[in-house]
């Protein structure tokens, strides 16, 4: 039992060193920043990429709706077509079918 004793007593920083590298291993692995998080964060990354691209083509399709009603380059038929949505307005002898505008 002493003998014991004085085995634990000399080599108690070794064990702390190795629950310490067990701590720093775990954590290097599962933690916050650690190996299985990346891939995480990386497919992450390319659902937002994606998404980014979709939304790049949605706001270039809006910039050129916006860029038809601009006065310096007025699309008459831009212009009367906004009238007719935005007011819900039409001729008496007219139908009008709207068009899903999305692809």
């Amino acid at each position: 039992m002493l003998r014991a004793l004085k085995q634990i007593r000399i080599s108690w920083p070794l064990i702390v060193l190795g629950v310490f590298y067990t701590y720093l291993g775990f954590h290097a692995l599962s933690g916050n920043q650690g190996a299985l998080r990346w891939a995480d964060y990386t497919d992450s990354i390319h659902e937002l990429e994606s998404e980014l691209s979709q939304l790049e083509s949605q706001r270039a399709t809006l910039e050129l709706r916006a860029d038809q009603l601009r006065s310096h380059n007025l699309d008459l038929d831009r212009l009367d077509e906004e009238a007719r949505r935005s007011l819900n307005l039409s001729y008496t002898n007219e139908v009008v079918i709207w068009l899903d505008e999305s692809p």
